[in-house]
């Protein structure tokens, strides 16, 4: 594996595992088990703790939505449908679409059992159409006559030796639904399954799911493996839930439990025996710490500009509290960017975090409105210039008794837009007035990411230019390189901005 010598600091070996959105300690209770005993440590550990209401509005269904599957344009990622549509609002329904549930409620009795019901790993928004076309039915190969919509088949097809309705996604989302599916039947394999569920599942502990099943998903799951847009799924909805999809962890998992290795003891630190085979051939990627910078002793390799790219004079650094922005001695009238650049174009799933508290600011909520964190593609110098997408970072709550806040974790922002790229800024912009000027502070920046296997790499060798490499859009249509939104490249789907 070729080594990246443009990083920041420092880079490092680590297992796969390690995925910087898994809590430390999260997955301990299920290593050195296998099968049966696998699966039930992990139905104990990937519990959600907390679900949204099921709907439309302020912490609502659609408001996770809006968070777990939207490009940076807005578009909608529809795993059923080539249709295109946007999110007009941060909690409403989007016109056209519905709240599906993957694994069908009617399986399980609905919203009886509010945490199954609610789960954000089995909702996804879906075109109402072809959501009405697949019912109820079992997921599987449709060989009969297809009624769907040039996406998601909805057919016949043999399970378990019988003829029966199916619905089969689309190819290059075929891993993405087996992976759901294993989760569903591990997290909730307490329930009591009806309908035409039964055509696929049984009632114990494991395996669950038949074998017909298991068998076809385990396929599904090697030919489509893990991509980007499914892990930033899984931090997105680990966020809004604290809990997470195991097999999109560790795509190999679902091995240990149905597949070629549920002779052998699973370990989390990636030394397991076996073979493992979910996702064969895949390299363990070089994991690296691309900034690790408490901004106390100076702001480097940060830098500070302004609205109109002059250098700033606002953002300090403080020995004690790390960077500080506090417009008050300064004339309060501020639009100052905390900055730096980073070349991504051989890494992926980049993880940005840092610690922060704010000031005199009271009551006044401040995020977005004074306070944002950015990322740009295309910044060369001006600010202003530059077309910037908004990070989802945790502020600290509000004081009613006290100037500052406590420092609180931004919690794990995903990049995974930044991943290919060579030219990408990461910015905390700083704005206040006469009227309205608060402090921010920040400290313990750190942004890490994985690099990209060989594959890659020599490819970009051998192919001068980007316009050499074939894009296809999701219907298998060849599309111009730069082509926005949902596209597949190399044979894996990527988000391109």
């Amino acid at each position: 594996m070729k080594r990246h010598t443009t990083l920041f600091l420092l880079s490092i070996l680590i297992p796969y595992l390690a995925v910087a959105g898994i809590p430390e300690g999260y997955y301990d209770a299920a290593d050195g088990k296998k099968k049966a005993a696998l699966k039930a440590a992990l139905h104990n550990i990937i519990q959600p703790v907390t679900v949204l209401s099921y709907g439309s509005g302020p912490n609502s269904t659609w408001s996770g939505f809006y968070k777990t599957d939207r490009t940076s344009d807005n578009q909608v990622i529809d795993r059923y449908s080539y249709d295109i549509r946007y999110f007009t609002s941060t909690t409403d329904a989007v016109s056209g679409m519905n709240i599906e549930h993957s694994f069908p409620k009617s399986w399980w009795g609905g919203s009886s059992t509010p945490s199954a019901y609610k789960d954000l790993f089995n909702l996804m928004p879906c075109e109402k159409n072809i959501n009405s076309t697949k019912s109820n039915y079992a997921m599987g190969k449709v060989t009969g006559t297809d009624k769907g919509n040039g996406c998601t088949k909805v057919g016949t097809g043999m399970a378990g030796g019988k003829s029966t309705s199916l619905w089969e996604p689309a190819d290059e989302w075929k891993g993405d639904f087996a992976r759901d599916y294993f989760y569903m039947v591990t997290a909730y394999s307490h329930l009591t399954w009806t309908s035409n569920g039964l055509d696929m599942l049984e009632q114990d502990d494991w395996p669950t799911l038949k074998e017909w099943a298991y068998t076809l998903f385990l396929e599904w799951a090697k030919n489509d493996p893990v991509d980007e847009i499914e892990r930033a799924r899984n931090d997105a909805v680990y966020k809004i839930q604290s809990n997470r999809n195991p097999f999109v962890d560790f795509p190999n998992l679902a091995e240990y439990i149905w597949g070629d290795s549920v002779d052998f003891a699973f370990s989390i630190d990636g030394t397991s025996t076996g073979g493992g085979g979910g996702q064969s051939g895949d390299e363990t990627p070089d994991f690296a710490v691309l900034v690790d910078q408490s901004m106390k002793s100076g702001l480097d390799p940060f830098f500070v500009r302004t609205y109109e790219g002059c250098e700033g004079e606002v953002w300090t650094s403080n020995s004690n509290y790390g960077a500080v922005a506090n417009a008050y001695n300064a004339g309060k009238e501020a639009d100052e960017y905390l900055m730096l650049t980073l070349d991504f174009s051989m890494m992926e799933r980049a993880v940005l975090s840092f610690q922060h508290a704010t000031g005199y600011n009271k009551s006044v909520p401040v995020e977005d409105t004074y306070f944002q964190v950015l990322v740009s593609y295309d910044y060369e110098g001006v600010p202003e210039d530059a077309t910037w997408i908004k990070l989802d970072a945790e502020f600290p709550p509000l004081q009613s008794s006290s100037n500052f806040t406590q420092f609180v974790s931004s919690g794990d922002i995903s990049l995974a837009g930044c991943g290919g790229r060579d030219n990408v800024t990461i910015a905390f912009r700083y704005t206040s007035n006469s009227s309205a000027c608060y402090c921010w502070e920040i400290k313990d920046v750190k942004v890490t990411a994985y690099e990209l296997p060989d594959a890659l790499p020599l490819l970009a060798e051998e192919d001068s230019s980007l316009e050499q490499v074939i894009t296809y859009d999701l219907m298998g249509r060849q599309v111009p390189h730069n082509t926005k939104g949902l596209v597949i490249r190399n044979g894996k789907k990527i988000l391109q901005r």
